[in-house]
């Protein structure tokens, strides 16, 4: 990780904040529907995109 710039740092910062914002937005979609079958896609996005900003930040 010693060679990043500021640019790609910066780039993972904004991937990072993007993807809470995705979960907040996923988090409204899902009050939206009823089928079981929608809400378990909008969790598994929701998760992986926990687990993209986790791993990003531990590599920071």
């Amino acid at each position: 990780m010693n060679n990043l710039n500021q640019i790609e740092i910066q780039n993972i910062r904004h991937i990072c904040g993007h993807s809470t914002e995705f979960c907040s937005k996923i988090n409204y979609y899902k009050t939206l529907t009823s089928d079981t079958n929608v809400t378990t896609v909008f969790d598994d996005i929701c998760n992986e995109c926990t687990n993209l900003k986790s791993e990003l930040s531990n590599m920071l």
